[in-house]
């Protein structure tokens, strides 16, 4: 049958953990546990050694080893070869309470102890790249494959105006009412082909404003090589472009107001007397340069109630039927408004068009040259005043 210290070593040979004790003087009356191979020690090699010389070069441990002998129980946590042990002392009393000794139980948690500072060290890590990521301008949010958000920076709470708190385990798109550019399954693509997506999105702010943002998207795989989470930076860009759009929308102002100011000196109305407007065209004429002549001098007639327009059309290098249907249409109008149209500066080609199409001059006084129809204008005038 083997001996009891022969089954002790048994047992203690599969539990990592070294339990010793040691008498009142300081002698080690056991020592067993598989961990004693890690600080130099084979189990039952410490027995009958004296842990306060063994340890004299230590004073921290010394303290430690008379604090129990002095019959307190705690723990401490100690180096030794390179080894992180942590113990915990224990009087030992016999039948009658008296104090013979100390019971230590002593485990190796240098593996733990690296794991911990590690963990520590990632948690420190993760905390500052955090407090960064809150310091970034931009919007930074985090979002699960299924769009629901897992991190929201402090410049997503300042660009969208909602907090962590209320934005953190909300869809994404939901939340802010996105608005994509392209359809959700051509992103998807983008992301599983390419590993990123970006383009411009439209959202809607807590305040109910639209936000306007520069998006990228970046696609984290987990371990599996699945699909894991979505980097999403938005940059705010709304103030960019709405001045984008006023720059523009006053580009079109100008473009209006330059183009008004070119019909009106392509069809300049000038005043001769109180009675007679003079209107000299120059260029080419088309069926829309046609309807500005007819209304400039329909709203020239009407603001002067002047009863005389020469109309002369000596620069003019080519009159067409639609050009000279127009010029009779704004004479006839001319008339209604009780005023006499004179044409003057017509040349043989143009006198050869309207005979071709025919056309009623009946309402129309024409002069060859402007010169001698201002004179028959002003002829005209002095006779209706009866000078």
């Amino acid at each position: 049958m083997p001996e009891l210290k022969d089954i002790v070593r048994a047992v203690f040979k599969h539990i990592h953990m070294i339990v010793w004790v040691m008498d009142n003087d300081g002698v080690v009356l056991l020592a067993e546990g598989s961990p004693l191979f890690n600080i130099g020690y084979e189990p039952g090699q410490m027995i009958g050694q004296n842990l306060l010389q063994a340890f004299g070069a230590d004073p921290q441990a010394v303290e430690q080893l008379r604090r129990a002998l002095r019959g307190e129980s705690f723990s401490s946590v100690g180096a030794m070869q390179g080894r992180t042990l942590s113990t915990r002392y224990a009087p030992m009393h016999d039948a009658g309470g008296v104090q013979i000794g100390v019971v230590g139980i002593t485990t190796d948690e240098t593996e733990q102890s690296a794991a911990r500072d590690e963990l520590a060290a990632r948690t420190a890590a993760l905390s500052e790249q955090a407090e960064l990521l809150d310091l970034a301008h931009d919007a930074i949010m985090v979002c699960h494959v299924d769009g629901t958000i897992a991190y929201w920076n402090h410049g997503a709470e300042r660009i969208h105006g909602y907090t962590r708190a209320e934005a953190i385990g909300q869809k994404a798109l939901k939340l802010l009412q996105t608005a994509l550019p392209v359809a959700p399954a051509d992103i998807e693509r983008a992301l599983r082909d390419q590993g990123y997506w970006e383009g411009e999105l439209t959202h809607i702010g807590k305040d109910g404003s639209p936000v306007i943002t520069s998006s990228r998207w970046v696609l984290r795989l987990g371990e599996n090589g699945a699909p894991d989470t979505v980097l999403q930076i938005d940059s705010d860009v709304t103030a960019r472009k709405r001045a984008e759009q006023a720059d523009a929308e006053r580009q079109q102002d100008i473009i209006r107001i330059q183009a008004q100011a070119i019909e009106e000196l392509s069809t300049p109305l000038i005043p001769i007397t109180d009675e007679i407007l003079v209107m000299p065209l120059i260029g080419l004429m088309d069926s829309m340069r046609a309807k500005q002549i007819m209304q400039n001098l329909l709203n020239g007639l009407a603001a002067s109630r002047g009863k005389f327009a020469i109309i002369d059309i000596t620069g003019v290098q080519v009159v067409d039927t639609a050009v000279a249907s127009a010029l009779l249409k704004a004479a006839h109008a001319a008339r209604l408004l009780g005023s006499q149209v004179i044409l003057t500066g017509i040349r043989p080609e143009v006198a050869q068009t309207l005979v071709h199409i025919e056309a009623n001059l009946s309402s129309i006084i024409t002069c060859g040259t402007l010169q001698s129809g201002i004179q028959y204008a002003v002829a005209r005038s002095k006779s209706r005043l009866g000078e």
